[in-house]
């Protein structure tokens, strides 16, 4: 398939291009959109849009499970994320808010390409990441008794006051009042916070560092929190530095900082806020662009309709751990009927048997047989993809290479 880039001002100038075995086009280049979403879907070698096939010819492309299921869409969309900046703050919602929002936007008379539009179809957005390089986002709000330690590192004033908050709970009842009253900040009182913050972020980050190295191995009391508060200082102070007057960097102080090492993945369901910071990665999602945000971006902003849907209860650095996993293969299924994403080397015998599928090229060479003889072989290489409908059944990999496959699950 042709697949469109997308050119956000956060991406790399030059690793997706070396994924895609190109020049660089001398942008930033962001995204990779591998599917049908309508607003900007691969095309096939004929120039036909792979949206388009999918209408002419549900049943045959998607099967009869996953038309029943999801109408006439390909349910997922599949992207590679190069990260060279931090996106925006955001939170996706859940599919009941996209519909409600969807139609009351529409009732509104609000253009779908309209830039101040929140809900642009019907659908919530759950996405994996499967990391390709060391990734690093932020993601869902971090347990309140770490954050107030974290936070009393900085010994500024304000971050006292909200540690305060934060002990007093309930967490979730504690956090959404702590959040809703930081993105109301604005003006010079916001500024001179943001300076100050910064500054003493800058400095705990740097004395979190020398104290990490003293204590490379403690899990256990306050040595425990020196590698995050470390990464989470440092970031601050550089988002701080790039977004003065954002009072969104604030809330940066209160998620998990996640670092994936390659191989790894995490899974950002709805209402979690998040924002992803640099590296490389496979995404899948099922397939939408609803996106609401609250920061760290020059695009709109509901802020209001963020807080509305956002979950305020603490979790765990959401991580996933494939289902299955051996030297040379995983299999990551979350908990979402729309997609699961298959990784391995070939020969890859356990191919998804049903369905549509579409197969990601990460490393080398492969050769995609049909079960069919009549249709030839395909040969993708890196960066390059391949689509198999449901009517061609079972697949056969060879070659020696590295995919992603992206499937939906039995």
């Amino acid at each position: 398939m042709d697949n469109p880039v997308r050119d956000y001002a956060w991406g790399s100038r030059d690793q997706l291009a070396r994924f895609l075995q190109r020049v660089p086009s001398g942008r930033p280049e962001a995204e990779l959109w591998i599917g049908a979403h309508d607003g900007d879907p691969s095309a096939l070698p004929d120039g036909r849009r792979l949206n388009d096939v999918i209408a002419a010819e549900p049943d045959p492309v998607l099967g009869s499970r996953v038309r029943d299921a999801f109408g006439e869409r390909l349910p997922y969309l599949m992207k590679v994320l190069a990260v060279d900046q931090p996106l925006s703050l955001q939170v996706h919602p859940s599919s009941e808010r996209a519909r409600l929002g969807h139609r009351h936007e529409d009732g509104e008379g609000i253009p779908v390409d309209a830039g101040h539009r929140n809900y642009k179809d019907r659908w919530h957005k759950p996405e994996l990441v499967f990391a390709l390089s060391r990734f690093e986002g932020l993601a869902g709000f971090r347990d309140v008794a770490t954050s107030a330690a974290m936070l009393r590192l900085l010994k500024v004033g304000w971050a006292d006051r909200v540690a305060d908050r934060l002990e007093q709970g309930p967490a979730p009842e504690a956090l959404r009042a702590v959040v809703t009253e930081t993105l109301a900040l604005e003006g010079r009182p916001l500024s001179r916070l943001l300076r100050d913050v910064g500054d003493a972020a800058r400095h705990a980050g740097a004395r979190a560092a020398r104290e990490q190295g003293k204590h490379p191995t403690h899990r256990r009391g306050p040595a425990a929190l020196l590698p995050e508060a470390a990464r989470t200082f440092t970031r601050v102070g550089e988002l701080v530095t790039a977004y003065p007057r954002d009072p969104g960097v604030l809330v940066t102080l209160l998620l998990n900082n996640v670092v994936l090492a390659p191989g790894e993945a995490m899974f950002v369901n709805a209402g979690v806020v998040h924002a992803y910071l640099e590296g490389l990665g496979v995404e899948i999602m099922a397939s939408s662009d609803n996106v609401l945000r609250a920061g760290l971006t020059p695009k709109h902003m509901d802020v209001p309709e963020l807080l509305r849907i956002t979950s305020f209860a603490p979790i765990a650095p959401p991580r996933w751990d494939p289902a299955e996993r051996t030297r040379d293969f995983c299999r990551l299924e979350p908990p979402v009927t729309e997609f699961s994403l298959t990784v391995g080397r070939t020969p890859l015998r356990r191919v998804p048997p049903t369905g549509p599928r579409t197969i990601l090229v990460l490393e080398g060479s492969v050769t995609v047989a049909l079960r069919d003889a009549s249709t030839p072989p395909v040969t993708a290489t890196r960066g390059q993809s391949v689509f198999v409908t449901h009517a061609d059944g079972p697949v056969e990999l060879t070659g020696d290479a590295r995919v992603a496959i992206g499937s939906v699950p039995v």
